[in-house]
C-alpha cells in the first residue's frame, strides 16, 4: 500500500494507529480553538459600536428630521444601510492607537452612521440622513435640480440660516466650533444662488487632521450638512503607497492563476477528447453553487437597493441587478465546472487508495471510515486553523504587521435569511480554491516538476497571494499567513485527500460569519448563527450515527478512485494527425459575372468614398505638430517658468475633451459645422497635453497645447502642506481677471463670475473660480418656459496660494437636459443590454459547448491546429506592435497615480500585457478551429481553403474580394451616413472623430500592429459563425430570428428616441444583410478575402487620418501605412500570377 493510503476504506473500523492519529488532529483542534477564544481580541481587536437605536428607530428620526425642515418624505422608498468612513477610521488607528482612536469614535467623532435614503423612481429630487449608533442627526443631503428655483442670499444672510439650522435643528453649541471664512463659497445655479460655509471644531486636532462642519444653503433653504475629519493629504498618500504593494502582490499572484485555470481547461479538454472524464458532475455542482450565490443575492437586495440610480426606471434597475447577480453566479459556477474535468482525473491517478470524488457525499460514502477521518482531520485542522491565525498575529504585532479593527456589525449578515451568505460563501471558496490549487495544482505541478515540494508549495503561495489585497500590512504578511496554513493544506491532501481539506476550508469560511451572527443580540441571527456552523458538522455526525447504528463504517472498495477505470494521462503534446493538415481537392472560382460585381462595386464604392463626405465632430482637427514635437514645445514653456523638464518623467498624450452629451446638445441646435467650429476656434476641444511628474511626488505640471502648437495652458498641481500665499476671494478674482486679459485676451464684459470655491490648506488659501460667458453657443431662442435653455462657453482655473493656473475652458449645458439623456427605462435596458447579452453569449456559448461537446469526433481531430497557431503568431506579432508602437505606455504614463510607486504601474502594465498576449492569441486560435470543425461538418473538410498552397484562382478571388469588399464597404458607411442627414433624429450622445493614434510612439507600427490583430480576430469570427449556422441552424425561420436579434444587438444603447432606434436598427439590418449575402455568395470559402476587406479598411481609415494631416511625421507615416496597404494586395496578386505560371508551365509539359 502506497503511503499516501494508510487511511484507506479497506475495513470497517478504525485501527489503533487511526485512533492515535485522529486523536492527536483532535487535540490540536481544540488547543487552537481554545487559543483563539482567549486571544482572538487581542489579535483582531475590534471596535464595538454601541447602537442605542436600532435600524427601524435610525430610520423614523430620519423621517422625522426631514419633516421638521418642512419636507414631506411621503410617498417616497427608503433604503437603510450603515456606513463607516474608513478613511478617518484607519487614519485614527494608525495614528493614535487603538485605545485613543475607539475613545474618540465611541464619543466625540461620527465615524459610522446609519445611511438613510429617500426616493422617487426617476426623480432627481432625494433625501439623505446620517443617524448615529446614538440617535443624533450628524449628516443631511437633499439632492435638487440645478434650475429649481429659490433666493439668492447674500453671504451674511446665508451663513445665518447655516448657523441657525445648526442651533435649532441639529442642537449644535456654535461657540465650539470655529467658522472658516475662507470657505464661505458660492455657486451660481440658474435661478437661485447656493452657499457652502464650513466650521472647524474647536481645539481638536487628531494628530493632523481636524474635525469639520460643513453647511449648504440652497437659496434659502438647507441643502445639508456633514461632520467628517479631514484626512491630511499627505497621510492619505503614504497609506496609499503602503496599500500599493498589497495590490501589487495581488496582480503578481494572478498570473500564476491564470496559468493554472488555463491548464485545469487544457487538462480538461484533452481528458474530454479521450473520453477520459465527465463534465456532469462538475456542472451540477455548478449549479449548485450558482444557485447559493444567486440566493445571497437576492438576500442582499435591501442593500442594493440603496445604489439606485434614479436616472434609471425602477424596473429596469430590477432586471439589471438581477441580471448581474444571476451573471456573477454564473461566473463563479465556472471557477467550479471549469476545474473539475480536469482535476478529478488527476486527482484519481494520483491517489488510487482515496474515494471518488463524485461517490463521498453519497450515503455510502458518508458512512465510509474514510469520510469520517477526513471529517476529524477538515474540523481539527479548521479549528486549529483559526488558532494559528491568533498566534500570528498576535506574534506579528509585535514586529510591526497590522491589520484594521473590525466592526462587531455587519449589513451583509442583517439580512432576512442571513445563514445563506456563510453557506454560500463557504461553499463557493472550498469548492474553487481546493479544486484548483489543490485537487488539480498538486499533482498537475509535480508531473511538471517531478517534484513532490514543489508541488505543494507552489500552489499554496499562488493561492495565499491572491489574498493580499486585503489590508493587512506589510503588503506580503497576508501571503505569508496564507501560504503556510496552505502548505499544510497540501499535506493534508496528499495524506487524507481532497475530502478533508473541503470540509477546513468550508468550515473556516462559514465559521466567520457564523461567529459573527452568534454573537448578536438577536436570537433569529444567534439561530441562524447554529444552522452555519451546524452545515460544516452535519456530515460527521452523520458518518458517527451511522457508525453507531451499525456497529461500523461501511465496507466501500467499490467507491476508491482505483475502483474506477484508470485514466491514461500523458500531458506532453500528441503527434499532428496525418488528417490534421489535409489539402484542400479543389476550389470553386468565383464567376466571370461576380467578379465584374466586384469591379462595380470597387469603383462605385470608391466614388461614392469620394464624393460623400457627411461632416462629423472633429472634421476640423488639422495638426500642425506631433507628439515628439509637442514635447519639445513643453520643455519650452517649463523652461521659461524656471522648472527643468529634464528632471521630471513625462507623458505626451493627444486628449479629447468634447463632452459627447454637449456634442448632441449643440448638434440638435446648431448643426455639425457651427459645433466644429465652436471647438476650432472658442472652445479647444482636442489638446496635446504633455504631463511632468516625478515617482511618488504629489508635485506636478501639465502643458496644455493646441493643434497648431501654440500654447493652451499650463497646469500646476501643489502638495496639500505646500507653503503659498492666503489671498482673500476678493484678490484672487483680481489676480485671475489680471490673468484671463493678459495672457488670454478675454473680454470679461461678457462674461460673469458663476462659481468660486475656496480651499483653507495647512499653509495656504487655493480658490477655484468659474466664469460663464453671457452670449449662448446655440443660436436657436430659449424656451419661454425655461430661459436658461441654452448652452454657455465657460472658463474655469485656479489660484494656487498666489499662483494663477489649470487654466480650462467647457461647454456647460442644461442639467435636466443632460439628465433627460441619461434617463434608462426598461425598454433601453432590454434593447441596450439584454438584447445583446442574449445574442451575443448565446451564439457563442451555444457555438463553443457544440464544439467542446464533440471533440472526440473525426471532425474536431481533423483541425489542422499547426497551420491555425502560425495564423495565431502573426496575431502576437500584432499584439506586440500595439503594446510597443501605439499610446498603450504614454496612456498608462498618464494615468499614473502618484499615490503609488511608478515601479508599481511599470508592473501592471507588463502583467496587463502578459495576460492579454495568449488570451489574444488563444482566442483566434480557438475561433478558426472552431471554423474548421463546424465548416468541415457543412461542407466538407476538402472544400476549406488555407492561406497558401491553394490554386490560382483562389488568390485572384481574394484580391477581387479584398478590393472590392472594401471598397464597397466604405462607399456604403459613407452612403448610410449622408442619407441619415435627410432623416434626422435625435441622438442619446454624439462622440468626437480626432482620431486614434496620433499619440502613439509609431502610428504606422500602430496601426498596422492593431489591423492584423482586429483583421485575424474579425475574419475567424466571421468564418466561425457562418461555419456554425450551416451546420447547425438550418431552419429559416431561426436565421431570420437571429439576423434580427444581431442587428438589434449591433444597434445598442445609443440611439436617442423611437425613431433614431428605427434609424439605426435599419442601417445595421442594411449592413448586416450585406455581409450575410457577401459572405454566402462572395466570399464563401475564400477566408483570405474576408481578411484582406477587414484589413484593407482598417488601413485605408488609418492612412486617410494620417494624410489629413499637414504634419510631415504624420503624412510620412501614413504614406507609410498606404505601402502597407499596397503589400497586402500585392500578396494575393503574387501568388495569382505565380499560380497561373505554375499552371502554364504545367500544361505545357503535359502530353497531348
Amino acid at each position: 500500500m502506497s503511503q499516501t493510503g494508510r487511511l484507506h476504506v479497506a475495513g470497517d473500523r478504525l485501527t489503533g494507529s487511526d485512533k492515535r492519529t485522529l486523536l492527536l488532529w483532535v487535540v490540536v483542534g481544540i488547543l487552537g480553538a481554545l487559543f483563539a477564544y482567549k486571544y482572538f481580541f487581542r489579535a483582531f481587536p475590534e471596535a464595538s459600536v454601541n447602537f442605542q437605536v436600532s435600524r427601524e428607530e435610525a430610520l423614523a428620526r430620519a423621517q422625522k428630521f426631514v419633516s421638521g425642515l418642512r419636507e414631506d418624505v411621503s410617498g417616497y422608498q427608503s433604503t437603510i444601510v450603515f456606513a463607516v468612513d474608513d478613511n478617518a477610521k484607519v487614519y485614527l488607528e494608525r495614528q493614535l492607537g487603538l485605545q485613543q482612536a475607539n475613545k474618540l469614535m465611541s464619543s466625540e467623532l461620527n465615524i459610522w452612521f446609519w445611511d438613510v435614503r429617500f426616493f422617487k423612481p426617476q426623480q432627481e429630487e432625494e433625501f439623505r440622513v446620517r443617524v448615529s449608533p446614538a440617535g443624533q442627526i450628524v449628516g443631511y443631503d437633499h439632492h435638487i435640480e440645478e434650475s429649481r428655483a429659490g433666493a439668492s442670499l447674500d453671504r451674511a444672510a446665508a451663513q445665518s440660516a447655516a448657523q441657525d439650522y445648526l442651533s435649532t435643528k441639529l442642537g449644535l453649541h456654535l461657540n465650539a466650533w470655529d467658522v472658516l471664512p475662507e470657505e464661505a463659497n458660492s455657486n451660481k445655479r440658474p435661478n437661485r444662488l447656493d452657499w457652502d460655509f464650513t466650521w472647524e471644531k474647536h481645539g481638536f486636532r487628531a494628530k493632523d487632521a481636524p474635525y469639520r462642519l460643513q453647511v449648504t444653503v440652497q437659496g434659502e433653504r438647507i441643502g445639508g450638512s456633514e461632520e467628517f475629519l479631514h484626512v491630511p493629504e499627505a497621510w492619505r498618500r503614504s497609506y496609499q503607497q503602503l496599500r500599493s504593494s498589497n495590490l501589487f502582490y495581488n496582480q503578481i499572484a494572478i498570473i500564476p492563476y491564470v496559468v493554472l485555470l488555463g491548464s485545469a481547461l487544457w487538462v480538461g479538454i484533452t481528458l474530454t477528447k479521450h473520453g477520459q472524464t465527465s463534465w456532469s458532475g462538475a456542472i451540477k455542482l455548478g449549479m449548485i453553487v450558482a444557485a447559493l450565490f444567486f440566493l445571497m443575492e437576492l438576500n442582499q437586495w435591501q442593500f442594493e437597493r440603496a445604489g439606485y440610480d434614479t436616472h434609471d426606471s425602477y424596473a429596469s434597475f430590477v432586471v439589471l441587478r438581477l441580471g448581474i447577480a444571476l451573471l456573477s453566479a454564473l461566473g463563479t459556477a465556472l471557477m467550479v465546472t471549469l476545474v473539475l474535468p480536469g482535476g478529478e482525473p488527476l486527482y484519481r491517478s494520483y491517489q488510487p487508495n482515496r474515494m471518488q470524488l463524485s461517490k463521498a457525499f453519497t450515503m455510502r460514502g458518508l458512512r465510509s471510515r474514510e469520510f469520517f477521518s477526513s471529517a476529524v482531520v477538515g474540523l481539527a485542522l479548521a479549528a486549529g486553523h483559526i488558532g494559528f491565525i491568533v498566534a500570528f498575529y498576535l506574534v506579528g504585532s509585535r514586529f510591526g504587521v497590522w491589520a484594521p479593527q473590525d466592526l462587531n456589525y455587519s449589513d451583509a449578515v442583517n439580512t432576512t435569511f442571513p445563514w445563506i451568505a456563510g453557506v454560500a460563501i463557504g461553499l463557493m471558496a472550498s469548492t474553487s480554491e481546493e479544486f484548483l490549487f489543490r485537487l488539480f495544482a498538486i499533482p498537475f505541478v509535480e508531473r511538471v516538476t517531478k517534484s513532490r515540494v514543489l508541488a505543494v508549495i507552489l500552489p499554496a503561495f499562488s493561492w495565499s497571494f491572491l489574498h493580499s489585497a486585503y489590508p493587512q500590512e506589510p503588503g506580503y504578511i497576508r501571503g505569508i499567513e496564507v501560504g503556510i496554513i496552505g502548505v499544510v493544506a497540501g499535506m493534508v491532501m496528499l495524506r487524507w485527500g481532497i475530502l478533508a481539506t473541503l470540509i477546513w476550508h468550508y468550515t473556516v469560511d462559514a465559521s466567520l460569519v457564523g461567529m459573527l451572527l452568534i454573537r448578536s443580540n438577536s436570537l433569529y441571527f444567534k439561530i441562524s448563527g447554529v444552522v452555519v456552523g451546524a452545515a460544516a458538522l452535519a456530515p460527521l455526525a452523520l458518518a458517527c450515527i451511522s457508525y453507531l447504528t451499525r456497529g461500523g463504517f461501511e465496507t466501500a472498495e467499490d467507491l476508491l478512485n482505483r475502483a474506477a477505470p484508470a485514466p491514461e494521462i500523458d500531458l506532453t503534446s500528441e503527434p499532428a494527425a496525418a488528417t490534421s493538415e489535409v489539402q484542400s481537392s479543389g476550389y470553386d472560382a468565383l464567376s466571370p459575372g461576380m467578379v465584374a460585381f466586384l469591379a462595380v462595386c470597387l469603383l462605385a464604392g470608391g466614388a461614392l468614398a469620394w464624393r460623400l463626405k457627411p461632416p462629423s465632430i472633429g472634421d476640423y482637427l488639422k495638426l500642425s505638430i506631433d507628439a515628439r514635437t509637442a514635447r519639445a514645445h513643453a520643455d519650452q514653456v517649463m523652461r521659461q517658468r524656471g522648472v527643468d523638464p529634464n528632471t521630471y518623467y513625462h507623458a505626451v498624450v493627444f486628449v479629447n475633451n468634447a463632452d459627447p452629451h454637449a456634442n448632441e446638445y449643440l448638434r440638435e441646435r446648431i448643426g455639425i459645422a457651427e459645433v466644429n467650429a465652436i471647438y476650432s476656434e472658442r472652445v479647444p476641444a482636442a489638446l496635446w497635453r504633455v504631463r511632468y511628474f516625478r515617482d511618488s511626488q504629489p508635485e506636478e505640471f501639465a502643458v496644455i497645447l493646441k493643434p497648431d502648437g501654440s500654447l493652451h495652458s499650463v497646469w500646476h498641481k501643489l502638495a496639500e502642506e505646500a507653503p503659498g500665499a492666503s489671498l482673500d476671494k476678493d484678490q484672487a478674482v483680481a489676480r485671475a481677471e489680471e490673468f484671463l486679459r493678459r495672457e488670454k485676451k478675454l473680454d470679461l464684459q461678457g462674461w460673469s463670475l458663476v462659481g468660486d470655491e475656496s480651499k483653507k490648506r495647512p499653509r495656504r488659501i487655493d480658490h477655484t473660480l468659474t466664469w460663464e460667458q453671457a452670449p449662448s453657443l446655440d443660436s436657436r431662442p430659449a424656451p419661454a418656459a425655461n430661459s436658461q435653455d441654452h448652452a454657455h462657453a465657460r472658463v474655469e482655473l485656479k489660484v494656487l496660494g498666489d499662483e494663477v493656473t489649470n487654466y480650462r475652458t467647457y461647454v456647460n449645458i442644461p442639467e435636466s437636459w443632460e439628465r433627460q439623456q441619461e434617463e434608462r427605462g426598461l425598454t433601453r435596458i432590454i434593447v441596450s443590454i439584454v438584447i445583446p447579452f442574449l445574442f451575443y453569449a448565446g451564439l457563442g456559448l451555444t457555438a463553443l459547448m457544440v464544439f467542446l461537446k464533440n471533440l472526440r469526433s473525426q471532425f474536431a481531430r481533423s483541425i489542422p491546429w499547426r497551420r491555425i497557431t502560425f495564423w495565431s503568431i502573426w496575431a502576437l506579432a500584432g499584439y506586440v506592435a500595439v503594446f510597443a508602437l501605439g499610446n498603450v505606455f504614454p496612456g498608462a504614463l498618464n494615468a499614473y497615480d502618484s499615490g503609488n510607486p511608478l515601479k508599481l504601474t511599470y508592473a501592471g502594465v507588463a502583467i496587463i500585457a502578459l495576460l492579454g498576449a495568449p488570451l489574444y492569441v488563444g482566442g483566434i486560435a480557438l475561433l478558426f478551429g472552431m471554423a474548421w470543425y463546424f465548416g468541415s461538418r457543412a461542407w466538407g473538410e476538402e472544400r476549406l481553403p488555407g492561406w497558401s498552397g491553394m490554386p490560382a484562382a483562389f488568390y485572384r478571388d481574394a484580391l477581387w474580394i479584398g478590393v472590392g469588399g472594401a471598397a464597397g464597404l466604405f462607399g456604403l458607411e459613407h452612403l448610410l451616413a449622408a442619407a441619415s442627414e435627410h432623416w434626422p433624429t435625435v441622438h442619446r450622445t454624439l462622440g468626437a472623430s480626432f482620431g486614434q493614434d496620433f499619440d502613439a510612439i509609431l502610428p504606422f507600427g500602430a496601426i498596422l500592429g492593431g489591423t492584423v490583430l482586429r483583421s485575424l480576430l474579425y475574419t475567424g469570427l466571421v468564418a466561425a459563425v457562418a461555419s456554425f449556422l450551416a451546420a447547425h441552424v438550418r431552419q429559416t425561420a431561426l436565421r431570420v430570428l437571429l439576423f434580427l436579434l444581431g442587428a438589434m444587438a449591433f444597434t445598442g444603447g445609443s440611439w436617442g428616441g423611437a425613431a433614431d432606434l428605427a434609424q439605426q436598427f435599419l442601417r445595421h439590418v442594411i449592413l448586416l444583410s450585406v455581409l450575410a449575402l457577401g459572405v454566402r455568395y462572395v466570399m464563401r470559402f475564400n477566408i483570405l478575402g474576408c481578411f484582406l476587406i477587414v484589413s484593407g479598411t482598417s488601413l485605408l481609415g488609418g492612412a486617410a487620418e494620417l494624410l489629413a494631416q499637414p504634419d510631415s511625421f504624420y503624412r510620412a507615416n501614413g504614406y507609410a501605412v498606404l505601402l502597407a496597404v499596397v503589400l497586402f494586395f500585392a500578396w494575393p496578386l503574387m501568388a495569382w500570377r505565380m499560380g497561373d505560371r505554375k499552371s502554364a508551365a504545367s500544361a505545357a509539359g503535359s502530353p497531348l
